[in-house]
């Protein structure tokens, strides 16, 4: 999708756009940061308490992102032309979001206190992911259509890595909303929110690499620049280890392992973009190209999953039944998942080449089914 269109708005509304869309961006970072870091510590059964270091970084990023959000509701009520261009779409977004997140916080606050320990798919977490899931869409689409208005170079190099911050977190928050509903961790005190094993599963070997694929594609589609996946690959990563990986000594054995990841992101990079050592030229072999990125980028979700998704396949791929073993903390996954390794990944790169394959085939139909309807709704020809 690419909304290369004569810019109307004047530079007062820019500006506005251009802070709303900074904060935003950074706000997204933190938060989805935030709350992947807690639920590792809810996992090494660390204190639980509303008042983590986790929260305190989620809510950061929550409360940047309520700040971009009031700005926003300025700009849509004071410049009315704005409500033309598609960007006020993402303000909108920012708005919601921002307001689901915002309700969310004394919400799980009071459901800690009225309910003690809560799982992972508890109403007020649910909330709380869905506001940085709208989010994190708001202020992708937001930057997308920044990229599009303004090309002087000291606005576009700062906007190009804000929309970095933006693609990596978009990416972290997907696969966080499907972590909500796959990982066997929501049996509270008193609820269990547990759905059927299997069901959680599939919902992981499904929706995880089609993840995978999507964000590559969208990348591809929209940027059209050599380096975007590498840095948005290592973003993803990194981000993955500081949160995930490295708040255990016994986890971050495998970090050095799991950093080579980006490896594929770097050699994905060089394919589609046409560089050496994969030179090739030709339309045909660029269709191609994209089609080979979706299907390798879908293949690596189980590898990139680490270390929480072996908990949702524990009852699909790995021979063995989660209930029935003496799982206590997230480390004790680690003997699992060394164990089953050579049976489960063999099967993952299978299931995330069929997913990967049929995302790219289907993905241009779906990219220009959306195109239509934004083209239609703001009178644009993207």
């Amino acid at each position: 999708m690419n909304m290369q269109t004569k810019p109307f708005l004047d530079k007062r509304v820019f500006y506005y756009c251009f802070v709303i869309l900074g904060i935003a961006s950074v706000g997204s970072i933190l938060q989805i940061a935030g709350g992947n870091w807690d639920v590792t510590s809810h996992l090494l059964l660390q204190p639980e308490t509303f008042f983590t270091p986790s929260h305190t970084v989620m809510y950061s990023g929550i409360f940047l992102l309520s700040i971009s959000s009031i700005i926003a509701a300025y700009v849509l009520i004071k410049y009315k032309e704005i409500q033309n261009d598609v960007i006020s779409l993402s303000f909108k977004l920012l708005i919601v979001g921002s307001v689901l997140s915002v309700v969310s916080g004394p919400s799980d606050f009071a459901w800690h206190e009225i309910f003690g320990v809560d799982g992972f798919l508890s109403p007020t977490h649910l909330m709380l992911i869905t506001g940085m899931f709208i989010n994190a869409i708001g202020t992708t689409l937001g930057l997308v259509r920044l990229n599009s208005l303004q090309k002087e170079r000291p606005f576009h190099v700062i906007s190009s890595i804000m929309f970095v911050f933006g693609l990596v977190a978009l990416w972290l928050t997907s696969i966080s909303y499907v972590y909500i509903f796959s990982l066997p961790i929501s049996n509270g005190e008193i609820f269990n929110f547990n759905l059927d094993p299997y069901l959680e599963s599939l919902i992981a070997l499904l929706f995880l690499p089609l993840i995978n694929s999507f964000m590559t594609l969208f990348m591809i589609n929209t940027v059209k620049k050599f380096g975007y996946i590498s840095l948005v690959g290592i973003g993803v990563i990194v981000a993955t280890s500081l949160s995930n990986i490295l708040p255990s000594a016994d986890l971050a054995l495998f970090m050095p392992y799991y950093l080579l990841v980006i490896i594929p992101f770097i050699l994905i990079d060089l394919i589609v973009y046409d560089k050496p050592p994969f030179k090739r030229g030709g339309r045909h072999r660029s269709e191609n190209r994209k089609l080979v990125a979706a299907i390798i980028m879908a293949s690596l979700f189980y590898l990139m999953g680490y270390p929480l998704l072996p908990l949702a396949l524990g009852n699909f791929l790995m021979p063995l039944d989660l209930s029935n073993t003496e799982f206590t903390t997230l480390v004790d996954i680690i003997p699992i998942f060394v164990d089953s390794f050579s049976v489960v990944f063999p099967l993952t790169l299978i299931i995330g080449a069929i997913v990967g394959l049929g995302c790219g085939l289907f993905y241009e139909r779906i990219q220009k089914y959306i195109k239509n309807k934004i083209e239609t709704r703001f009178n644009l020809n993207l």
